[in-house]
């Protein structure tokens, strides 16, 4: 193995970290650990309530629509998929006639 060392300082003898810059280091990330927990928490307070409304919120108009599917199904027992018109649409029907046409056969205009 080849090992090339351009900065002989990196691996010379450690020394002891002075007691004053331990101290400083802990606290340094005691704090940073606090504010980090106390903006977590914060985004916590307002997002979790505005989950919680938005799933009430979807919860309240699917229930509506799955009683309003059960009311339509009560009304026609016999068919179990039937579905509640909507009121106000409109529904076409487009009709058409399919033939097979034959090769000796004239074209139609």
């Amino acid at each position: 193995m080849i090992r090339l060392n351009f900065q002989p300082g990196l691996n010379g003898p450690a020394r002891p970290v002075p007691v004053w810059a331990a101290w400083l280091g802990a606290a340094a990330s005691i704090a940073i650990g606090i504010v980090l927990f106390l903006v977590a928490a914060s985004l916590a307070l307002i997002v979790i309530p505005l989950a919680a409304i938005a799933g009430a919120i979807a919860l309240w108009r699917f229930k509506a629509r799955l009683k309003a599917e059960l009311k339509a199904r009560a009304a026609n027992p016999e068919d179990p998929f039937a579905r509640q018109r909507q009121q106000g649409s409109h529904i076409e029907v487009i009709d058409a006639e399919y033939r097979i046409i034959e090769p000796d056969e004239p074209p139609r205009r």
